[in-house]
């Protein structure tokens, strides 16, 4: 190995180690992947010019395109799973921010189309607005993809404060064309806030058993 092969292997090394300090899971096997890949493809690059190219240009790029698009097509597929968990934080936490900042009309936006027929935006901000739906500080512990249906997840979101009358908040969440949106509905909401009891077996219950 000449000394550009071996500082080109030396670079790549510090690039992996610093992406496994950054990333994590899929995300972290595929960059790890690319990097072991692009580095043997430049360290026998003039081999492969020669003896799989045969010299010609033209196939040197077909060929080094057609390595990107792979490399390209199996990170989408690879990191859709990733995406979905920072697009469902995104969107859970501007919910609640809008909450927070009283912005009902914005927080009812990012319930689903189905929770939109049944919940009224008139019965969402009677139901928010006032002490009995304040939102104070929150945090999204844990996003749960299901694993039979794409299109479903369910949040874990906790609070020091009582959310919809819950220290510990399971939130369903459905993707629909324009993104992943909120499922909710007065019957929870208002099972849920402090002084109303949720009876064992009840709506909330049957509801999320759904999810599953």
């Amino acid at each position: 190995m000449n000394k550009q092969n071996l500082y080109v292997s030396l670079i790549n090394t510090l690039i992996g180690i610093s992406f496994s300090l950054l990333l994590k899971g899929n995300v972290l096997i595929c960059v790890l992947a690319f990097i072991i890949l692009i580095t043997i493809l430049f360290i026998e690059r003039q081999w492969l010019y020669e003896k799989i190219f045969r010299r010609k240009k033209w196939f040197a790029v077909a060929g080094y395109g057609v390595v990107a698009l792979i490399m390209v097509i199996t990170l989408v597929i690879f990191t859709q799973s990733s995406r979905d968990t920072s697009l469902i934080v995104k969107n859970v936490n501007m919910y609640f921010d809008n909450i927070k900042a009283g912005d009902y009309k914005a927080a009812y936006e990012q319930l689903s189309d189905v929770s939109k027929k049944a919940y009224s935006l008139n019965d969402f901000v009677a139901d928010h607005s006032g002490n009995r739906g304040k939102i104070q500080d929150f945090r999204v512990d844990d996003v749960i993809l299901n694993r039979y249906d794409d299109k479903k997840a369910v949040v874990t979101i906790s609070s020091p404060f009582l959310i919809y009358g819950q220290d510990t908040l399971p939130l369903e969440l459905v993707r629909e064309d324009d993104g992943w949106r909120i499922v909710l509905n007065k019957a929870i909401v208002d099972n849920r806030m402090p002084g109303k009891e949720t009876k064992k077996g009840g709506a909330v219950s049957r509801f999320f058993k759904k999810v599953f």
